[in-house]
């Protein structure tokens, strides 16, 4: 008897995946349906999850298989993203193994519930690769806006890029916490230990923990260096208007003695 395998295949698609539009109307086989993702059945051992954050999960699916659903997704994303992100691993089933390498873990047995948490770890792994990408582009917008901020003159310049470089800091501390669920164990795992042992050696190979630590301090960062930028930019509006101030109360007095001339 050969060795039962499962490959599977992450895509990120967009940040959002409209999943209650998904499950109406995707002509699949659905077995499960969370708030955060979906399961189908495609074939024997065959699989797919649907995260609401925007990742595809394919298990043991072929490549045209794998493209005309992705194509017949494309109505439900939200915010589509030019680059393509992927990530594969594989489960294989060893009697009397447990053993989670770089490429592949070796388990006694696979149901559901191990191929289901390692789907979520991957979809989360390939998530934050459009997140690391997002937030090096934020750290890059900054050092620009800044210079053109202190290239410009005074009554040029203008503050709402920086604004949003703020708002878009916030929007992707809130997604990863909020969407990805990357603090939260799956619920599935609280009441198996294999499951919770499983979950946890999965997201320290991918490093899931580390990599949100370096997202959140590049992204805190980056909003230390816009509220400083902020800060100054007020400080000179303030320094102007007094001198503004000032220039009128002289030129008030300049009018009144004029006049008494």
């Amino acid at each position: 008897m050969g060795i039962l395998e499962y490959k599977l295949e992450a895509f990120y698609l967009a940040k959002e995946i409209n999943v209650l539009k998904a499950a109406e109307k995707l002509d699949q086989n659905l077995i499960g349906r969370r708030r955060e993702f979906l399961t189908y059945l495609l074939g024997p051992k065959a699989f797919l999850f649907i995260f609401s954050f925007g990742a595809l999960v394919f298990v043991n699916v072929a490549d045209d298989t794998k493209t005309a659903i992705k194509r017949s997704l494309t109505k439900f994303l939200m915010n589509p993203v030019k680059k393509i992100y992927d990530e594969s691993y594989s489960l294989r089933e060893y009697e009397g193994k447990f053993n989670v390498g770089d490429d592949v873990a070796d388990l006694s047995a696979i149901s559901i519930e191990e191929i289901e948490i390692t789907a979520r770890v991957l979809a989360q792994s390939v998530a934050l690769e459009y997140i690391e990408d997002l937030s090096d582009e934020i750290l890059s917008n900054i050092e620009t806006a800044q210079g053109e901020l202190q290239k410009t003159s005074f009554l040029f310049k203008n503050t709402k890029p920086i604004f949003q470089l703020i708002a878009q800091n916030n929007a992707i501390i809130q997604f990863v916490i909020s969407k990805l669920s990357l603090l939260d164990k799956p619920d599935v795992t609280w009441e198996h230990k294999r499951l919770e042992t499983l979950f946890s050696q999965l997201a320290d190979m991918f490093e899931l923990r580390s990599r949100f630590r370096n997202i959140e301090y590049k992204i805190g960062f980056a909003r230390s260096n816009s509220e400083f930028a902020l800060t100054v930019l007020q400080g000179e509006r303030g320094n102007i208007l007094e001198i503004v101030i000032i220039l009128l109360f002289i030129f008030d007095i300049l009018i009144y003695l004029f006049d008494k001339g």
